[in-house]
């Protein structure tokens, strides 16, 4: 399609040069009058362009020649701007922003002695976990009334906790989880996680496992807390490039 827009653009340019080479031609011409009497007319029904029929309208042709040369120089400017702008669009653009991540941590129950709920209770108490949104509990954030750092659930669904009914509730373990990003640091927040999953497990006499319910030890911590370093690097990368 754009080669055949380029023939049709350079051939009407012929053609008015042409209609104007000859316009010029006939208007130097020396010729008696009787002569152009005698000079055949255009044949019967045949259209008559506007351009032959003043042949002495210099400046309808010049326009004419002037229209068609613009064509031409803005249809050739047309794929450079076009060029430009994909290259402007591609520089930019920015990354994706990163994923959000859940980090979590498990306190399981010794086998066949799940965890009392009176017990339980106690136990969020002295971690400093607090009853809140969702029927479960969460971990506050000192520095940001109304946030949690992160939040506590029953791994009995539908993981919720019932305070009327404490007494006669049991679960086989709990689930801490922390979503990220979050309204504090991650690091700080992972950190708080680790210390009240310990604190849970000390007093209900469970056992701190990581997510594939391996039991959680330092190398672990360790190899975590690398992973949530990185993330908050890549979330730092992607917010500057934002």
């Amino acid at each position: 399609m754009e080669n055949i827009r380029w023939i049709l653009l350079l051939a009407g340019f012929v053609i008015v040069l042409g209609i104007y080479l000859y316009g010029r031609y006939q208007s130097g011409r020396d010729e008696a009058p009787d002569q152009a009497e005698q000079r055949p007319s255009m044949r019967p029904g045949m259209d008559i362009d506007p351009l032959f029929d003043q042949p002495d309208d210099n400046e309808a042709v010049e326009a004419e020649l002037e229209r068609l040369e613009q064509l031409i120089s803005e249809d050739s400017a047309q794929p450079q701007e076009a060029v430009a702008e994909a290259g402007t669009g591609t520089a930019a653009k920015a990354p994706p922003p990163e994923p959000d991540k859940i980090v979590t941590l498990f306190v399981l129950a010794p086998k066949g002695v799940p965890f009392p709920g009176s017990f339980i209770l106690e136990a969020m108490e002295a971690a400093g976990l607090q009853f809140g949104d969702m029927d479960i509990f969460h971990c506050p954030d000192e520095r940001r009334n109304g946030d949690s750092l992160f939040s506590v659930a029953s791994m009995v669904e539908p993981g919720t906790f019932d305070l009327s009914a404490m007494g006669s509730f049991t679960t086989s373990g709990l689930v801490l989880f922390l979503q990220l990003p979050g309204p504090t640091e991650p690091v700080q927040a992972f950190d708080r996680m680790v210390e009240a999953a310990r604190s849970l497990a000390d007093s209900l006499g469970g056992t701190v496992c990581d997510a594939t319910r391996s039991m959680l030890t330092n190398q672990t911590v360790g190899h975590m807390r690398e992973d949530v370093i990185d993330y908050q690097l890549r979330q730092r990368v992607a917010k500057t490039a934002s």
